[in-house]
């Protein structure tokens, strides 16, 4: 009777292994981190380290605002869906023309719970802990498309974190390696390098404009939907916006299922890019605004 726990928690590990396979991760490389010496992790670090430099190379950190625009009038609204399956969180402000000819920009919304990781083994004795201030990004989604964490970290740090995940659960420790998960500061600088896909609003100046541009939204509902009280396409609903003369409404739409450890938003950034202008001088506009605690409406 001894060996039953024993083998009951070799039994637990095992399964945890194989669910953490079969959720897709490589066996090359979680057997090459399991083989992993301690010098051999060192240099991963370094050459990930590395691959980061090498990437903010080209990156613009600080926007170059646009004496012609100004961004104003934030505001948050947060409803349930009408599938009855989540809750929205709506983010929605104006982009306003200060001249007389209209002007077309770029706009990211993206909306994401940002949390501190835990410490596995809080002491009273260790003031520091390198753990603290960490922070990660469990949970996102971005107007006017949904955007996989996975191509944000890029193909070698996904199966690198993949890896390091099947090797926690196998020597039945925690994760201790935050260098391949998603961050804020990931997300950021991916949409800043990338923002060809971002949503496309013009800005009328004296020009009003015509009654099909008025309001623009990738909503989609329908007939056999409409006949029914629980409209599921709603759920891909991620933008609106409104034109008028001088200035344009963009509220973007970001849709949190119900779900178990449920997550609701917390941050919202907004970034705005000048596409006439150089790669490297697009951003006109970047904030990182703090969600507090929002009523329903």
């Amino acid at each position: 009777m001894k060996l039953f726990p024993k083998l009951l928690s070799s039994l637990l590990v095992f399964m945890l292994a194989a669910q953490v396979i079969a959720e897709g991760e490589t066996t090359t490389a979680a057997n090459n981190l399991l083989d992993e010496t301690p010098e051999q992790g060192v240099q991963r670090r370094k050459q990930r380290r590395k691959d980061l430099n090498e990437s903010v190379k080209d990156y613009q950190p600080v926007s170059i605002p646009d004496p012609d625009l100004d961004v104003t009038n934030f505001s948050y609204v947060r409803n349930f869906g009408a599938s009855g399956r989540g809750e929205f969180l709506n983010v929605s402000f104006d982009l306003v023309n200060k001249t007389s000819k209209s002007k077309e920009f770029l706009v990211y919304v993206l909306a994401a719970y940002e949390s501190e990781v835990p410490v596995a083994y809080p002491s009273s004795w260790r003031k520091k802990d390198p753990q603290r201030n960490i922070f990660l990004v469990p949970f996102q989604k971005l107007s006017p498309e949904v955007l996989d964490e996975k191509v944000v970290l890029g193909d070698k740090a996904t199966a690198e974190r993949e890896g390091l995940r099947y090797k926690s659960v196998f020597n039945q420790a925690p994760l201790r390696e935050f260098e391949n998960e998603p961050t804020l500061e990931g997300y950021d600088h991916y949409l800043i390098k990338t923002p060809d896909k971002a949503l496309k609003v013009k800005v009328y100046g004296y020009e009003a404009p015509p009654k099909s541009e008025q309001i623009l939204s990738n909503l989609e509902v329908k007939k056999e939907e409409t006949d029914r009280d629980v409209q599921y396409a709603t759920e891909n609903h991620t933008y609106t916006i409104q034109n008028n003369k001088y200035f344009t409404t963009v509220t973007t739409h970001h849709f949190s299922k119900f779900r178990d450890n449920y997550l609701f938003f917390n941050r919202a950034l907004i970034l705005v890019f000048d596409p006439a202008r150089p790669n490297s001088r697009k951003l006109v506009y970047r904030s990182l605004q703090k969600i507090d605690v929002i009523k329903h409406k």
